[in-house]
């Protein structure tokens, strides 16, 4: 899947801000605006935005499911 970039427009007491992300998918763009958002803020909408060459991200792109909840390895205690 490729990387797309999102206009995430959120809101708080009527006052809408937006902010870009890069996401494989529209819904992982809420996850990647999730960071960014303020106390009592909402999602308004979601919009794919043209990726010209020249676009700006305000958050790096979501983890997947499978690094969310992957178990860090073990490490080697040295006893034996």
């Amino acid at each position: 899947m490729s990387m797309r970039f999102y206009a995430v427009t959120l809101e708080r007491a009527g006052e809408r801000r937006e902010v870009r992300v890069p996401s494989p998918t529209d819904v992982q763009a809420a996850d990647a605006a999730a960071p960014l958002m303020r106390a009592d803020e909402s999602i308004v909408s979601i919009v794919e935005v043209v990726d010209d060459g020249a676009q700006a991200a305000d958050a790096l792109p979501p983890k997947s499911q499978a690094a969310e909840f992957a178990e860090p390895p073990l490490r080697a205690t040295g006893s034996r």
